[in-house]
């Protein structure tokens, strides 16, 4: 890190930062990698040269806030008793901490009275049913969190009014609702955007155009023209204060791109000129996290799929969650998070680049929803824990931090974390059924933040556009194996993983002679004294054959058993155990082979010189 040509003072600076960084990352991550090597602890040596800067940083880190109950001012017991919930002061406290620009706010469709201002179709004769009586409790909480603290915002009101769409023939379709405002409703998005009642998309854009006008102007004009007044008039809510309108959420009511496209030049061309101008109106995001993203980017960013009259395009916005195999067990997090997490930053890489070549190439990339979601997230058989270890939450942390550090090199612009609020059920608090609790970066019973939390405060506070960032190169580790002089090698494979091992003899010109013994399910006993597993017994000699096959007369093979041996117990984590021999008197040595990064690092310097 002492490199000559920086000033003393520069790098005593930037080592500060970096040594931040460092013990609460590089840790973080390596001792999830740890739990694949099935050797012991393995050091890997971070270097960061403060002479080479790669790139100037243009990646915010931020997070979504989702609509829920967990978030309520009050809360309604069982036996009717409404009293203050005992985490809303906190839970939005948490939020306002963090400091966060460019912050998502998402009114969510589970809950129709919170998230769609006219839930009624407009009748001739009667009033209509405009209504923000639960609207802007929440929205009022973010915004003074957010908003009234001098950070940007991203609205994205994206529940669209189930009226406006028809059922299957075209005709006016069932639009009910539950009557409680917190009770969960999946149910209430309904009918495909091939069935808008107005297929110009004209009735959706007034929708919106007098939703945003009430929200930034106080007041709007209805359908039947009474003016409304009394909104929360947001007037610095433009693109010159760094605000954000976001239009839709991941293609619901079976948007095609050739029909979004669409509808947002119609949408947002009206939002422009009912606001005043351009200048007056928020910036604006498009695609809304919609799958088959490189398709639906294609499309979007193509200027020929637009309206002559085509509207800015200043953000894209597109989604991605990890997962795994087991709730409960840690051993799956690795490869399961950080695994899919390295799939997903190459298919990011590939976004960027389709960006840069589109016809909108200015249009800012952000990955607004980044995080995972665990198997079974919404049974309500668990417990308040969610049924989720501790570690759970460090991991899903690490692996943001792990995405931080692999795309902000790349340019991304906008990386948001994945919610502040989900919950398990709490019946004793009105909250019958869970809320994707694992998504939660705040501890639900408290609202102070968990793990995850902490993770994106330390990125928001110690990395920011306009940083420099440096090269940074993180060496492989030596192996931790030694040759002991013994002919005996011993390599182990476990489940649910199952990552392959190499085998190799230490002296380059021994090989493999053979194998004492191969077991596949549950053997047991020790290197030099297996034994085969009655509990899950398996092919023994097909797994010897099939070892054989592989590794001998070879110096070094590799041996991944899983799919190749089948399953011989279902529904149980199995083991691979082996008992091989070299020639010669060096011995050998066993190494996992694991598709999941062990490690990811950043260096910056910022822009204060720090």
């Amino acid at each position: 890190l002492n490199q000559a040509s920086v000033k003393s003072t520069q790098v005593c600076q930037s080592l500060d930062v970096f040594r931040s960084m460092a013990l609460k990352y590089a840790i973080a991550l390596a001792s999830l990698a740890n739990a694949i090597a099935d050797g012991g602890t393995i050091d890997w040596a971070v270097q960061v040269d403060f002479t080479t800067i790669t790139r100037v940083s243009r990646t915010t880190t931020t997070l979504q806030v989702v609509s829920n109950p967990i978030l309520d001012r009050t809360l309604t017991a069982p036996n009717g008793t409404t009293f203050e919930n005992p985490i809303h002061r906190q839970a939005w406290a948490s939020l306002a901490d963090l400091g966060a620009d460019l912050v998502r706010y998402v009114p969510w469709y589970p809950y129709p009275k919170k998230s769609v201002a006219e839930l009624d179709a407009p009748e001739p004769g009667k009033p209509t049913s405009w209504d923000f009586t639960h609207i802007l409790p929440m929205l009022e909480d973010f915004m003074n969190a957010t908003y009234g603290l001098g950070h940007t915002t991203v609205l994205n009101f994206a529940t669209q009014p189930c009226w406006l769409f028809g059922g299957a023939h075209g005709k006016p379709q069932d639009c009910s609702y539950p009557s409680n405002p917190d009770q969960a409703f999946m149910g209430y998005i309904r009918g495909d955007r091939k069935n808008l009642l107005d297929p110009t998309g004209n009735d959706l854009a007034a929708y919106y155009t007098r939703l945003l006008s009430y929200l930034v102007r106080g007041q709007f004009v209805d359908e039947w023209g009474v003016k409304h007044t009394g909104g929360p008039a947001y007037s610095n809510y433009t693109r010159a204060h760094g605000h954000v309108w976001e239009l839709f959420n991941e293609a619901e009511h079976q948007y095609t791109a050739q029909q979004y496209t669409h509808d947002y030049d119609v949408i947002v061309n009206d939002i422009i000129d009912a606001l005043g101008g351009v200048d007056q109106a928020p910036a604006f995001m498009g695609i809304g996290g919609a799958a088959a993203a490189a398709d639906w980017i294609a499309t979007f960013l193509d200027k020929s799929s637009h309206c002559p009259k085509s509207p800015p395009i200043d953000f894209i916005s597109l989604h991605y969650y990890s997962g795994c195999s087991s709730r409960s067990d840690p051993e799956t997090y690795s490869h399961g998070f950080f695994g899919g997490a390295r799939d997903y930053i190459a298919s990011a890489i590939g976004f960027v680049k389709q960006r840069d070549a589109s016809s909108f190439p200015a249009a800012r990339i952000a990955l607004n929803e980044l995080g995972v979601i665990m198997p079974d997230d919404n049974d309500p058989k668990f417990g308040i824990d969610a049924g989720l270890p501790d570690i759970y939450w460090n991991a899903a942390g690490a692996m943001f931090a792990y995405m931080f550090a692999e795309l902000a090199p790349h340019g991304v612009e906008v990386l948001g974390h994945s919610q502040l609020a989900g919950s398990p059920k709490i019946p004793e608090w009105g909250i019958p059924l869970p809320q994707y609790p694992s998504v939660s970066l705040l501890d639900w019973r408290t609202g102070l933040g968990n793990a995850r939390y902490w993770a994106l405060k330390i990125l928001i506070e110690e990395f920011s556009p306009g940083d420099r960032l440096a090269k940074t190169t993180v060496a492989p580790p030596t192996p931790s194996q030694k040759c002991h002089g013994s002919d005996l090698v011993c390599p182990v494979i476990s489940g649910p993983d199952y990552e392959p091992v190499v085998l190799k003899c230490c002296d380059p010109s021994s090989t493999i002679t053979h194998f004492d013994f191969v077991g596949w399910g549950l053997p047991g006993g020790e290197c030099g004294n297996f034994t085969p597993g009655a509990a899950c017994p398996s092919d023994t000699k097909e797994a010897m054959s099939w070892a054989t096959q592989e590794c001998v007369g070879r110096n070094s093979c590799t041996l991944a058993p899983w799919p190749r041996l089948g399953d011989p117990c279902g529904g149980v984590v199995k083991r691979m155990v082996a008992q091989a021999r070299c020639s010669g008197d060096k011995g050998g040595t066993v190494s996992q082979q694991s598709s999941v990064p062990p490690l990811s690092a950043l260096g910056a310097v910022g822009k204060d010189g720090a």
